[in-house]
Parts: structure tokens; sequence; C-alpha cells
């Protein structure tokens, strides 16, 4: 596998910007007033989402979608850092911060990435502790082959595919399993690592 990460970013042009020129930011507010349900009904089946880990983010249901592209979240408060990817439209609150791509990318790419970094955000030691978009939009983001989007969405797709089938293994639960379950999550981790360092360090080239 590390042959393949390596044969794959061999020549790859990587520009690291700032996420703020990749993605617009939205910061999650309020949940909606007067139109808001406990449960999923015909009328309000748009998720209300707020920070948390899977199942614990889900506030409610509207009717009313904020975020209707495919976006990241990233919880600013409690479980900070921790990003999740989402397909399905929804409506974000309590500070929980969507980003939204403004450029042709593959949203799984830029999801694996920032995997690889959620447990390294500097908080501000005052005040509550949260992250906040001046903090987000900073943070730089591998952009490979810039001056070559086809090119680039290319190697970001085989990037997807490496790592969906780890993540695939590592969602794979079946009792009995849980040793080898916990080999495959090492691996994972191991490999999305790998991708960062390869990124970190393969140098620039021209396209």
């Amino acid at each position: 596998m590390t042959n393949i990460l390596q044969k794959l970013l061999d020549g790859v042009n990587v520009e690291w910007v700032s996420l703020g020129e990749v993605f617009d930011i939205f910061v999650g507010g309020d949940k909606p007033k007067g139109s808001f349900s406990n449960i999923e009904t015909e009328e309000f089946n748009v998720p209300i989402l707020s920070n948390g880990i899977g199942i614990k983010s889900l506030y409610g249901f509207t009717n009313k979608a904020k975020i209707i592209k495919p976006s990241l979240t990233i919880s600013a408060r409690g479980t900070i850092g921790w990003t999740s990817y989402r397909v399905q439209p929804f409506f974000p609150i309590v500070r929980l911060i969507v980003l939204t791509p403004k450029i042709r990318l593959n949203i799984k790419y830029a999801y694996y990435f920032m995997k690889t970094i959620e447990n390294k955000y500097q908080i501000p030691s005052s005040g509550i502790p949260q992250l906040s978009k001046p903090i987000i939009q900073n943070i730089q983001f591998p952009l490979l082959h810039p001056n070559n989007p086809k090119k680039s969405l290319e190697i970001q797709n085989q990037i997807v595919n490496i790592l969906d089938k780890f993540d695939t293994l590592t969602n794979s639960t079946s009792e009995g399993l849980l040793y080898e379950i916990e080999l495959r999550k090492k691996q994972y981790e191991y490999y999305r690592g790998l991708l960062l360092n390869l990124l970190l360090n393969f140098p620039k080239n021209e396209d």
C-alpha cells in the first residue's frame, strides 16, 4: 500500500492553500423557530445537526435546509475538531462549522485530509473552548495540481478509492472479530497519516 500511494503521488505538484480559498465556510446558529420536530415526519424531514459524533449530532428535524450541497462539518464545541462527511441537505446549529467546496473537488479527499488533523487544532486557552471560523479558514490544505483541475480530480478520486476500501473494512463489524477489526482501524489510520506525510514531503513540480 505504501508503494501504491508513493507511485500515485510521484511527480504530483502539491500547493498548500488556506481552507478559505477552497471552501465556503458557514457557522451554524440557533435552531429554527416554528418549524421543529423531535422526530422525522413527512413535513419535517431535514435533519438539524449540532456538535457531536454520529447520531449524537442529530438535534431534531425541520422543513427547510440551510446546506444543500455535499459538505463537511466540524464540531466547534464539545467533540472539538470531529469531522463528518455530509451528503444529504441539513440545517446546522450551535456553532457547527460547515465546509462546502467552491472549487472542483472530490469532497471525500478533503474529508480524509481533515480527519488527519482533527486532533491538532490550536484552541484558544481563554474563554469557552471552541473552534472558530477564523481558525478553520486559515488551515492549510493540500491542493493537487492546482493548474490542472482534471488531473487533480483524477488523483483525488484514486486516493479516495484506496482509503474508502480501508474505511469499509474498518466499519464492517462482526462478533468474534474485534481484534481483527482493531488491526484494520490501525492500518486505516496509518495509511491516512501516510498520505498526509507524503503530501508534506513531496517536492513541488510544474504541471
